[in-house]
């Protein structure tokens, strides 16, 4: 008895490394706080090569730049022949809000007095509030939390283009990260990009995504 378990143990050992090898499962550990707050930086997600993602799925993949090698994981947005548009940072695809019953992270300008009252002790993410200024605070913070406050606040206003996509923006001078389009996708084109919109580097500013650099679907994450 005590053999046949330490057979199967054996089994299943080989399986696992033989998968993560050939890249049918993959593990990684979520290092940034790009897609927050879904996938929350030190929350590991399993993926799969036998699964090609859907629009709004979670995938993985290597921008044609490489970055170093970097296998980067963003969410499927626009998928080739879609019209793409966004608005206040908002995705429309072929005319439709694909954002409107998604959780997303913005960044805002907000006054002390109002931070310090309203924001600072309801929030423990690391990443919430960055930039202190002697007039504001720049804050990340998550459209559920936005929507329950008693306060207006203002968003972060993203009008330059100077670090964005070329393949995208290229003239388009009034077009910005959070307004441009509409763009139809090129075939075997895909555009990514993560759900903490004002802090993401994605396809916004690498540029389209190849179909043949799409590594994987993420198929569940855990701590």
């Amino acid at each position: 008895m005590k053999k046949k378990v330490l057979f199967a143990i054996a089994i299943l050992v080989v399986l696992y490394i033989l998968f993560r090898m050939s890249g049918v499962f993959r593990v990684y550990a979520i290092p940034s706080s790009s897609n927050e707050p879904t996938l929350t930086v030190g929350s590991r997600i399993i993926g799969s090569s036998l699964k090609r993602p859907d629009r709004l799925d979670f995938a993985y993949f290597r921008f044609s730049d490489s970055l170093d090698g970097w296998t980067i994981v963003k969410r499927l947005i626009a998928q080739p022949g879609d019209t793409l548009e966004c608005k206040n940072g908002y995705y429309y695809v072929n005319n439709i809000n694909i954002d409107e019953n998604i959780d997303l992270r913005f960044g805002y300008k907000i006054s002390p007095i109002v931070f310090d009252t309203y924001v600072k002790d309801r929030i423990n993410d690391i990443d919430f509030f960055k930039y202190h200024y002697s007039d504001s605070i720049t804050a990340f913070l998550d459209d559920s939390f936005v929507e329950k406050l008693p306060v207006q606040l203002d968003r972060i206003t993203n009008s330059g283009n100077s670090n964005l996509s070329e393949e995208i923006f290229e003239a388009h001078q009034y077009w910005t990260v959070s307004n441009f389009g509409p763009i139809v996708l090129p075939n075997g084109k895909y555009f990514f990009s993560g759900d903490n919109r004002d802090n993401s580097l994605d396809s916004r500013y690498r540029g389209l995504v190849d179909e043949d650099e799409i590594l994987g679907t993420v198929l569940l994450t855990y701590k």
